[in-house]
């Protein structure tokens, strides 16, 4: 990244006494991104959330069926999958590791978001951190147990690049490639690329749109993975709808909860809006009727803004289909380009000592409740682990699954809780239902009869051919 030299007296706030520790503080994160992202990495990861968001459920089972890639989120569930196969060996199930990802990537987010402020903002990043801990975005970084949180990291890095673009730093393929990294990281990018578009028009730069298309081409490559796997031979799950719009007038399916202009949409709108980033646009609007609409014609805004409404509008159009309060982080990235724009705001907004606190008081409030929810989720009471061991009667092949999740047969880090289990004999196709609860610290042993007489499933068909040559398939799976 571009690096311009930041001194403390260019901060908005500062005064002439040096061991002001706002100021001193301030000083410290500036001077020292690393040591201070790798300090919130470490907070993130005490205060780690035990709760299934989203998909979450849904991308735990396939990180511990070793799935790769994700048609929508090609690079993300790489990751988990990478980090997965690694510590599996010392028995992480897929859960953890999905809360070990997103906290580091919460890291690298801070990090990017305090070099954005040193470059290009040059106020106390003391109020940056503090906008960022007052929306949603902060509870994707304790552990959250989708994919946004990566994709978190590629978001303020494209703001960043393209900021950089138009102050002369960085290249319209650097630009291009910041961005096209984020559609690795998550498709939904896509619904910016009017920004990216506009970067050369901005900057009067017609030559730039080469290095936009070059930097593109990894964009068309993620394009390719996903609409072409079977050409590669390679595996990739669908997970989302890749066009998952609200209907106008009418729905033929019958599956979304309302149309476009029904009152349950607007009230879901709201309460997305709230819970990503109710502060944000207030101050943009705020700051526009303090200095003047002007204000926002300068390139850099220009650019967030048109970034933060192509989010704006896919959170007006886009359906929640697992509900608002599941899908809510889906619509909360639109906060991370609108956290650049109110940034750009700051320096002058905090000019006055009036503003400051008229700015202070509902961050801190924002913060709070915000604090209040990750308290919620990270459930330091029930955090334990114990260990599952189950003995079958004789070794047959089997599969089991607690809760749906793929287990094996003896299992020393096991979360604690209650689950409802399965164990399938394969060989004599028969099922056996069970329900468990591991304790903290102790070890829950099951024995079972397996055979043709104990369990229920399918009719006996043991003698017919067809079944046989399964049978024989399967036990020398098993036998591997």
């Amino acid at each position: 990244m571009r690096r311009n030299h930041l001194h403390i007296n260019s901060f908005s706030d500062q005064t002439n006494n040096t061991n002001d520790p706002w100021v001193s503080t301030g000083r410290f994160i500036s001077q020292q991104p690393i040591l201070v992202s790798c300090a919130f990495g470490i907070l993130f990861w005490i205060y780690r959330s035990q709760f299934y968001s989203g998909d979450g459920d849904q991308l735990t089972r396939m990180v511990e069926a070793g799935h790769v890639l994700v048609k929508t989120e090609l690079a993300s569930q790489a990751i988990f999958q990478a980090v997965y196969q690694i510590l599996k060996h010392f028995h992480w199930d897929g859960f953890s590791v999905i809360n070990l990802v997103s906290c580091i990537a919460g890291a690298f987010s801070i990090w990017v978001l305090i070099i954005f402020n040193r470059d290009f903002i040059k106020i106390n990043p003391l109020w940056t951190l503090a906008l960022f801990s007052s929306c949603g975005l902060f509870l994707f970084c304790t552990g959250h147990t989708e994919y946004y949180t990566m994709f978190l990291i590629m978001l303020f890095y494209y703001g960043y690049a393209g900021v950089g673009y138009l102050r002369g730093g960085i290249s319209s393929r650097h630009a291009a490639l910041a961005f096209s990294g984020a559609a690795w990281m998550h498709l939904g990018i896509m619904f910016a690329l009017p920004s990216l578009l506009l970067l050369p028009l901005l900057k009067k730069q017609w030559k730039d749109y080469v290095g936009i298309g070059v930097g593109l081409l990894l964009t068309v490559a993620a394009f390719f993975f996903k609409d072409h796997s079977e050409v590669l031979g390679i595996d990739v799950l669908g997970l989302s709808p890749s066009s998952n719009f609200i209907p106008f007038f009418e729905d033929p399916s019958e599956s979304r909860f309302y149309l476009m202009f029904q009152l349950g949409h607007y009230i879901d709108y709201i309460y997305a809006w709230t819970i990503r980033s109710w502060i944000f646009w207030p101050v943009i609007l705020w700051c526009v009727a303090l200095f003047g609409l002007r204000s926002l014609w300068r390139p850099e805004r220009l650019f967030l803004l048109t970034y933060t409404l192509c989010f704006t509008f896919f959170t007006f159009v886009w359906h929640p289909n697992l509900g608002i309060n599941q899908d809510w982080d889906l619509f909360a990235i639109e906060s991370a380009p609108c956290l650049l724009l109110v940034m750009t705001y700051l320096p002058p907004l905090l000019s006055s000592q009036f503003r400051r606190i008229t700015l202070a008081i509902p961050l801190i409030a924002s913060s709070l409740i915000i604090y209040s929810q990750i308290m919620t989720e990270a459930h330091f009471e029930h955090r334990a682990y114990g260990s599952v061991n189950i003995d079958l009667s004789e070794a047959v092949p089997n599969q089991i699954n607690l809760n749906g999740h793929l287990k094996k047969l003896h299992n020393p880090a096991v979360r604690e809780g209650a689950y409802e289990c399965r164990i399938r004999d394969l060989r004599n196709m028969k099922a056996h239902i069970f329900y468990l609860h591991v304790a903290p610290e102790s070890e829950t042993r099951f024995p079972f009869l397996v055979g043709p007489d104990q369990g229920t499933g399918a009719p006996d068909n043991r003698n017919d051919a067809n079944y046989q040559t399964w049978r024989d398939h399967v036990e020398n799976e098993y036998a591997q």
